[in-house]
This record gives structure tokens, sequence and C-alpha cells, in this order.
């Protein structure tokens, strides 16, 4: 969709909000293409005052935040849209955290291009990215602990105003889709054990749920 989108638009300036996968082959393709990557500033933010009307803008597999998605819908582009269906799956498990009054615990990098545009369709998240932040919740969840020092630890990790003690009562898992399906699964595990210990067997199931939002494709080694 990318290459065609070069292909399609002759004498148009196109962009890419990111990479467009994590291969550097097509990556480079694309900017030999003419692509033009947006700028990042850090913290997730870039400089899209290059877009100008008329332009073309590629969202990669990535996708894009909310935010970014509300900016490109105000202005007079054209999109063109790779987002992967795996991620869009997770947008929509984090949809429904969001419903049913749940706390979204992310496993993923909370700097990495798609767990920015995941947790921007949160209310109330967290993001651990591997097994011992994991490791570090369950123990808050289960026998409580130092706030100040938990969310010192975790304050680029969590939305704004998070507060431990009344939202990780009620949580649901969702990830990175690149981040490893045994890691993931195993991150599952130690939540609802840790709310069947918290609330018992019976009363867990209102206070942890999950869906299987891993890509199967990304742990695949060729």
């Amino acid at each position: 969709m990318a290459y065609e989108a070069v292909e399609h638009f002759p004498g148009k300036t196109v962009h890419i909000t990111n990479e467009l996968i994590h291969n550097p082959e097509v990556n480079d393709n694309l900017s030999n293409m003419k692509v033009q990557f947006i700028e990042k500033l850090g913290d997730g933010k870039k400089i899209f005052e290059t877009v100008q009307d008329g332009d073309v803008v590629i969202l990669p597999a990535f996708g894009a935040s909310y935010e970014e998605m509300e900016y490109l819908d105000k202005k007079n582009v054209e999109i063109v849209d790779t987002t992967c269906p795996w991620v869009s799956k997770v947008w929509n498990t984090v949809d429904m955290h969001q419903k049913k009054g749940l706390t979204s615990i992310i496993h993923g990098k909370y700097a990495h291009e798609e767990t920015v545009a995941t947790v921007s369709f949160c209310e109330d998240y967290i993001c651990v990215k591997d097994m011992k932040e994991a490791e570090m919740v369950v123990d808050y969840i289960v026998n409580g602990g130092d706030k100040e020092a938990f969310m010192t630890y975790f304050a680029k990790a969590t939305s704004k105003g998070f507060d431990p003690d009344t939202m990780l009562t009620k949580v649901g898992l969702a990830n990175q889709t690149t981040m490893y399906k045994k890691e993931t699964r195993a991150i599952g595990q130690m939540f609802q054990k840790a709310m069947m210990k918290k609330f018992g067997p019976v009363e867990s199931k209102n206070h942890y749920m999950e869906f299987d939002t891993i890509c199967d494709a990304t742990q695949v080694c060729i």
C-alpha cells in the first residue's frame, strides 16, 4: 500500500508518520522513493507542520495515535492507512476495557510507536515492558506498597492521574503486538492469579479480563 501510494500520487509530497514496519530495507526503499519521514521530538510528539494541504500521509503498520488521526482529519490531505488488523484488534480490546470500567495493562514499551497509539484510546492504563515490571504491579495489587515509589518508577508508563490504589482493582490485559507471545501469556497468568488471591476464585472473573491480541507473524523468525 505504501509503495502504491507513491506510484498513485505522482507529483505529490508523500509523508509517513513513522517507520512502516521494523524492516530497514523496506524503510530505506521508502526513503529512496522520496517519502518524507515525519520528524520526532520525543515523548511521542512529532513535527506535523511540514504536512501541507494536498499532501499524502501514510499511517504505518503500527497505527497512529488518536490525536494524530484527529489532527490529520482536519487537514486537506490524502490518508493511506496501512494499520495492521492485529493492531486494530488491540485498540478494540482496550476500548472494551474502558467500557467495562477496567484499567488497561499494556504489555509493551511505553515509548514504542504502537503502544503510544494504543494508549491514546485508553482512559486509565499502565504499561509493563517485561516480567519484572509485571511482578512489581502484581505485588502492589496483592500486598500494596509504597505508592510514591511505585508512581515514580512508572511515571512515564501510566495515564494522567493514575492511582494504583483504586485503578488496579479491575484490570484487562492487552499487548504491543510485537512482544513475545510466551511472555504476554505468562504475564496474563500472573495477573489472573493475583486477582484470585486478592478477591477469591469466584469474584476474580469480575476483576480480570484477557483477549488474545498477539500477532503470530511477529513470532516467526525466517
